[in-house]
């Protein structure tokens, strides 16, 4: 499938879903078994429901949480897949409609039979057509662990785990939706963040549209050589002197007011010491594909809206109970999801 097929699909499922309430794929899986699309199917072998009209549903399941759904139907049934994943995403029609178009069209079905995969935040779905039968399958996406560059810009787990969740801020500080995450979202989230969560900090100043963003992330990485880059970065978020006038002045003021050594970090502000972190994150930015700021991650999943803390509480605990946990000796019969927002972070 061609890299405009994707993302034509995924900008226009985006715009569908932004009003949606939730998203049931990725919730405890126990309340969707009791969904009426569902309901008079005939359970098979391995915990396939087969529908009334002949349509088949595969739930997949870890530690109690519906991690996907796959739909089978008839080679002309693209539609009434859409339908059912809509029904086990959450958000009907919102999912259907665009789904269904999407899989109909010209260029997507000539390509069926070697399959197509497309992800829309924060769904991927993939379609394949075999002997005749379509499958549809519906997960939330994850980006595996090993795509992520380590950053040194990290606030650890406050109970020492081997496995943390992990928290990952992609961020500009010149971005003002970044600004209200720092001074809205993550005051409320850091209350309620479970004790098991570590918090990465990476650098992605939008520098064709913020022209300080990037001389303030390499400040905040001559902060970090000192062992203070999280007293800086709040600092900047909150001191928005250095926006004008001579931002070299303005980002020393700011190291004094949070203890550094101010000859040290002058030195370093000097020789761009935060130069190479910051060009790093920038390369991250861009083999993950991110396009705006604030973008967020728990452990591989992308937050669809940044700003809902009660959503990436779920997530986080969605992640805990997952990633690593066994699946489930046989798909359980229907279930339920999770509540992870559709609406995409600012672009900006």
């Amino acid at each position: 499938m061609t890299h405009f097929a994707r993302r034509f699909f995924a900008l226009g499922l985006l715009a569908a879903l932004s009003g949606a309430a939730h998203a049931q794929v990725g919730a405890q899986a126990a309340p969707v078994r009791a969904a009426p699309a569902l309901q008079g199917a005939k359970v098979g072998t391995g915990g396939t429901l087969t529908l009334a009209d002949g349509a088949g549903v595969t739930l997949r399941e870890k530690a109690g949480y519906l991690t996907g759904a796959t739909v089978t139907v008839p080679q002309a049934g693209a539609a009434r897949a859409a339908e059912l994943l809509g029904v086990l995403s959450g958000y009907g029609d919102d999912l259907a409609e665009p789904l269904a178009a999407f899989l109909a069209r010209s260029d997507v079905a000539g390509r069926l039979a070697q399959g197509v995969t497309v992800t829309a935040e924060p769904f991927e779905i993939s379609a394949r057509l075999t002997g005749g039968r379509l499958s549809v399958t519906l997960g939330l996406a994850q980006i595996p662990a090993t795509q992520f560059a380590p950053v040194k810009t990290v606030q650890p787990a406050r109970t020492a785990t081997a496995s943390p969740v992990v928290l990952r801020v992609y961020s500009d500080f010149q971005c003002p939706y970044c600004q209200q995450f720092e001074a809205q979202t993550l005051p409320e989230l850091q209350k309620a963040l479970p004790a098991d969560v570590r918090t990465e900090f990476h650098q992605f100043p939008l520098e064709s549209i913020h022209p300080r963003a990037r001389a303030a992330a390499e400040a905040s990485e001559c902060a970090s050589a000192q062992g203070r880059f999280w007293a800086y970065k709040d600092a900047l978020f909150t001191d928005r002197s250095w926006l004008s006038g001579d931002a070299a002045t303005a980002f020393t003021a700011i190291a004094g007011k949070v203890g550094l050594n101010l000859t040290t970090f002058g030195g370093c502000l000097a020789a761009r010491g935060g130069r190479a972190a910051v060009d790093a994150g920038l390369a991250e930015a861009d083999r993950l594909g991110l396009q705006g700021t604030p973008s967020v991650f728990v452990n591989g999943y992308a937050v669809a809206d940044p700003y809902d803390v009660p959503a990436l509480l779920r997530l986080i605990a969605y992640a805990r109970a997952v990633d690593g946990a066994p699946a489930a000796t046989t798909p359980a019969p229907v279930p339920s999801p999770a509540a992870v927002p559709a609406t995409p972070p600012a672009k900006r």
